[in-house]
């Protein structure tokens, strides 16, 4: 399915107005599918499915390793587009544990699950890095636009960068949802093997609880957003040693955990 769609509008500028073409991003419904056994459903843009895959089964702890994948097929259908994920089978009870409840929430969180007690996941406490520099981070943030091809001509989609410990932005994950953007990065890394102590991600979006944990999840010790993040995001970087910046603007940013 297509990412982008065009569609005619009619402009208002001051007191003229006049007919011309516009661009909107997808947002189809993703059923993912675990080893014959659906899960849950997600409103996404449909690109990428197969890192989406691999992101989200490592997001929620349905895998730890990307071999835990057996296989991944998309198939298109009247409705909208089914994610079958074979998994091995013995770590099904851990799907069954997680189980959510959700329909058609554009990159929602941690919406669905059952009991509060789910909604922080266990992980592992990350490994010390090499400090950021403030140059670096407004590297990345001069690079980032061009690389945002679903941003520049929707102004619709979020967007997660991979970004060497340069500031060189070495690879682009686009959603209409932010948490699957991000799930969309993590997977592509997931299947390339990239050493995480290496580089740091940037988000386009404010730095959620969800953003953090995930960011976490993949053992990634430095987080740039650029809006600002929330109370539970900061104390959720702190508990685990990420490095945590917010409000990355141009000319400016603020480190909120270390």
């Amino acid at each position: 399915m297509e990412a982008i769609k065009k569609c005619q509008v009619v402009s208002y500028q001051d007191a003229d107005h006049y007919e011309k073409d516009d661009y909107l991003i997808s947002e189809e419904p993703i059923q993912f599918i675990y080893n014959g056994v659906p899960h849950l459903v997600m409103m996404c843009t449909p690109t990428d499915l197969e890192d989406l895959a691999y992101g989200f089964s490592l997001t929620e702890g349905i895998v730890q390793f990307a071999q835990q994948i057996l296989s991944v097929k998309v198939q298109e259908t009247q409705v909208g587009i089914e994610l079958h994920i074979e998994i091995e089978p013995i770590l099904m009870s851990r799907l069954e544990g997680n189980q959510r409840k959700m329909s058609a929430r554009t990159g929602c969180g941690v919406c669905g699950v059952e009991n509060l007690s789910l909604v922080e996941k266990t992980l592992a406490e990350l490994m010390p890095a090499e400090p950021i520099t403030y140059e670096y981070i407004q590297k990345a943030l001069s690079q980032s636009y061009d690389v945002q091809d679903y941003g520049q001509q929707t102004g619709a989609s979020h967007a997660a960068f991979l970004c060497d410990r340069k500031g060189d932005i070495m690879m682009t994950r686009e959603d209409v949802g932010r948490h699957v953007a991000l799930d969309k990065l993590i997977g592509a890394m997931m299947q390339l093997n990239v050493n995480v102590q290496d580089v740091f991600i940037l988000m386009s979006s404010r730095a959620s609880f969800e953003i953090v944990q995930k960011t976490i999840a993949i053992k990634i010790p430095i987080l740039v957003t650029m809006s600002a993040p929330t109370d539970k995001a900061v104390q959720l970087a702190k508990k685990y040693h990420l490095s945590l910046w917010g409000f990355a603007r141009k000319g400016r940013v603020n480190c909120y955990a270390t």
